[in-house]
């Protein structure tokens, strides 16, 4: 039964669970219905979510075992169930953290403008994910026969230290939490729209800096790993890998339901609106665009980079922020200024 620090860190648990899984019907709604921009990261944010639910159920039978009580007072049989679930908790939640940072990696994909911010991205996507698998793999074969890691009566051999690698998955994380929460003040200031919107778009895009100070508590608290009492040492780093999980996917959830915040609030309709989106190359220093059939109150702006300007379009009070998150629907709905269109170059 649960008892001693185990009460605490599986309420938390739960409750971070249950707060960022909101988020999860929500964004579904505002990318399918709002925006109409269903992509790839709200499949890979809501996976995440899943691991984060899974972390949790694996914690709570590890509870129900013995995590967060002194396993000097468990059952040695009690003791390695406690350990062993723990253990697959925490593999849950090495995954559940690159998961959820990959979603808004790729959010930012579809936002940025730059060559370089694109490759960046990529780079921190990979890079995490591939210190994240390895981390969890090593966590698994730090003792061979695996069963020696929970299991004392089991002999083993040490086969490679996984502290170290912990230390480089939680500084990792914690880094390209910053990176992916400093970026947006770098390109959010070439677009060519007001000052509220530009702080509105970027702050709401760097609420991982939240995430990225809960990364580096969990950070420090690594060291009860090598405790020899496992159930209790652990307790913190369990509840704040929880926090950490659950509130990168807060962070990434709160930017997409905006829209639907207007929606709410203001009574903006994207089904009465339209925006769009065009990309045209800009082989030298300036480009004159002239489109045709631009309604009154229409707003434009651009974002221009080294040979290339982001060309956004926005109808009856579409914000800017709205055709910034729904660019891959710029097929279906909106003006988009295609090659029949006059483009002329004027120095």
């Amino acid at each position: 039964m649960l008892a001693g620090k185990g009460i605490r860190a599986i309420a938390v648990m739960w409750a971070m669970t249950a707060i960022s899984f909101i988020l999860v019907p929500l964004r579904l709604y505002t990318r399918i219905y709002i925006v109409k921009a269903l992509g790839v990261d709200d499949h890979v944010f809501n996976l995440a979510w899943v691991f984060l639910l899974l972390y949790t159920i694996f914690m709570t039978i590890s509870g129900y075992y013995g995590f967060g009580q002194s396993i000097t007072t468990l059952e040695m049989d009690m003791a390695v169930k406690a350990i062993y679930n723990e253990m697959i908790g925490q593999t849950f939640a090495v995954l559940g953290m690159a998961i959820a940072k990959i979603s808004l990696g790729i959010f930012l994909l579809r936002i940025v403008v730059k060559q370089w911010h694109r490759i960046s991205i990529w780079i921190s996507m990979v890079s995490l994910a591939i210190v994240s698998v390895m981390t969890a793999i090593l966590f698994w074969i730090q003792k061979l026969p695996s069963e020696s890691i929970y299991d004392p009566r089991v002999p083993g051999r040490l086969v490679v230290k996984v502290t170290p690698f912990s230390i480089l998955l939680g500084s990792w994380c914690a880094a390209v939490d910053f990176y992916f929460a400093l970026l947006p003040w770098i390109f959010i200031w070439k677009l060519n729209m007001k000052f509220k919107e530009k702080m509105s778009i970027a702050i709401s895009l760097s609420l991982g800096f939240i995430a990225c100070v809960c990364g580096i508590i969990r950070t420090v608290d690594l060291g009860g790993l090598n405790s020899s009492n496992y159930t209790l040492d652990t307790v913190d780093l369990i509840i704040w890998s929880a926090v950490e999980l659950a509130v990168t996917l807060i962070c990434v959830g709160i930017p997409t339901v905006r829209p639907l915040y207007r929606v709410i609030v203001h009574g903006s309709n994207l089904e009465d609106s339209e925006g769009g989106y065009v990309k045209h190359n800009n082989s030298d220093k300036s480009s004159h665009v002239h489109m045709q059939n631009m309604a009154k109150g229409n707003t434009a702006f651009r974002a221009k980079d080294e040979g290339t300007t982001e060309l956004y379009i926005s109808r009856n009070n579409h914000s800017d922020e709205e055709v910034l998150v729904g660019q891959n629907n710029r097929t279906k709905r909106g003006i988009r200024v295609r090659e029949e269109v006059r483009v002329e170059t004027n120095y």
